[in-house]
């Protein structure tokens, strides 16, 4: 990843951030002014309230005409007290106007226990009206009380500008620190991105450096290296393969080469020209199975699970498989003994390829006259079964039995082609044992050799075309 990308990540991270801090607040500040309001609000009528038993209580008070002027001093006391600037009234029956140091409302609005008064110069108070019909003094007089709202709308105002600054300072110190953050915290990531740039093919065995100082990005570069390990080993396996594959079928095509050769030099008779075809022929017949072992085996690397699975007895087709062998056993003069019982299902066709290989593998490395055994175990923790092949023979070396299974391996070099089927005949057994949800293993001690497979009777996955030949 290069500076200029991880700018522009870094870039979009602090707009993102940036975006998120406006909303959070824009959202804040309208909350508090909404929580703010309320209180005032609360206040407010706390203050009516009081306000209107205080009227009252003066009201009460006065007994005749002659406690007018008192009433008026007492009335203009309580619009000048408190937090609020509060307008009262005092109306008489006849709609003369006793007290009021504000214009007289021309109009009074309710909803429910709310009331609103509008004075005459277009401001509306919140307040209280009452009348007083049984007053020894001001008999059907009212009263209206009026709070100018203009106090609470300036402190509102106020507090929206100064939350507004707040807001916008917190902006930029959001900006600010989450730009030195995503800079800090993308040094170790461009760090890796450098790393990771020169890792090309041929160079597959460097590792990113774990950054123990991001605890974020410690799991990501330990997966990438896991990850780069893997492909390691499958470049590895790939190229081996490659060079596998050409070294098996250079000898083949040398030897055609050859043969078309000599006798395109000069005119042959026909029988040694029948001769050079069947040679060619015999030939072109390896290759094409070694190259249908390798498809099958691709399949099998693909995932594909066995098709077309019958109930079978696996001791049954243990001893179909010995027959089939029996002319290889005898060269030897070998036995086979089979021992255990299982049935699950399976695709019979790939078991017995399966059992074939291992039987000729156990054959080849046992001496003359050795008893083979083909042992039948139930899994004790699933639904499956443990084939194994057992042969007496030198042990097996711990780095031999770990590549026993790859293909075109041989564990000596002087075997013929035709024997063991170009190093692919334990590569098949584990692609028959995967294909059947199973594994395989091989163990070797105190001149006894045990290799084989398990069978999981839970597969179910079904493919087409696993083609035996």
């Amino acid at each position: 990843m290069s500076a200029g990308r991880l700018g522009s990540i870094s870039a979009r991270l602090v707009l993102m951030l940036a975006l998120v801090a406006v909303v959070v607040f824009s959202a804040a500040g309208f909350l508090l002014h909404k929580a703010l309001e309320q209180v005032l609000i609360a206040d407010e009528r706390a203050d009516l309230i009081g306000k209107t038993e205080v009227v009252k209580h003066f009201i009460g008070e006065a007994q005749s005409m002659d406690d007018l002027p008192m009433l008026r001093r007492h009335l203009a006391a309580t619009s000048v007290g408190g937090r609020f600037r509060w307008n009262v009234w005092l109306v008489g029956r006849d709609g003369e106007l006793l007290y009021g140091a504000e214009p007289m409302p021309p109009s009074v609005q309710r909803d429910g226990d709310k009331v609103w008064l509008r004075r005459k110069d277009g401001v509306e108070l919140r307040g209280a009206h009452f009348l007083l019909p049984d007053h020894a003094v001001f008999p059907d007089a009212q009263v209206l009380i009026g709070m100018d709202p203009r106090p609470r709308q300036q402190m509102l105002a106020t507090y929206d500008d100064a939350g507004l600054m707040v807001g916008i300072a917190g902006v930029l110190c959001t900006i600010a620190l989450a730009w030195l953050a995503t800079r800090r915290g993308l040094r170790a990531l461009s760090a890796l991105s450098r790393e990771a740039e020169v890792i090309q093919p041929g160079a597959l065995s460097r590792r990113l450096t774990l950054p123990e100082d991001s605890a974020e990005l410690m799991p990501l570069a330990q997966r990438f290296n896991e990850v780069l390990s893997r492909m390691e080993e499958a470049w590895n396996q790939l190229e081996g393969f490659n060079a596998n594959v050409a070294h098996e079928l250079r000898t083949p095509l040398a030897i055609m080469i050859n043969g078309a050769e000599v006798v395109l030099s000069r005119d042959r008779p026909e029988a040694e020209m029948r001769d050079v075809l069947e040679s060619h022929l015999e030939e072109l017949r390896g290759m094409a199975s070694m190259i249908n072992d390798m498809l099958f085996l691709a399949r099998a690397d693909q995932g594909d699970a066995a098709a077309d699975l019958v109930d079978l007895s696996l001791r049954d087709e243990a001893h179909g498989v010995g027959e089939f062998v029996e002319i290889l056993l005898e060269e030897k003069h070998q036995r086979l003994f089979v021992d255990g019982e299982h049935r699950l299902p399976a695709n019979r066709a790939l078991l017995r390829r399966a059992l074939v290989n291992l039987l000729t593998n156990a054959s080849r490395h046992a001496p003359e006259g050795a008893t083979l055994t083909v042992r039948i175990e139930r899994l004790p923790d699933a639904d499956g079964a443990r084939i194994v092949v057992i042969n007496p023979g030198e042990p097996i070396p711990e780095d031999i039995r770990r590549r026993m299974f790859d293909r075109f391996w041989r564990g000596e070099s002087s075997r013929s082609k035709a024997g063991d089927r170009f190093g692919l005949g334990l590569a098949i057994v584990r692609a028959v044992a995967r294909m059947h949800g199973g594994e395989t293993f091989v163990d070797s001690a105190d001149g006894r050799t045990e290799i084989g497979f398990t069978l999981r009777a839970a597969n179910r996955a079904v493919v087409t075309d696993n083609a035996v030949r």
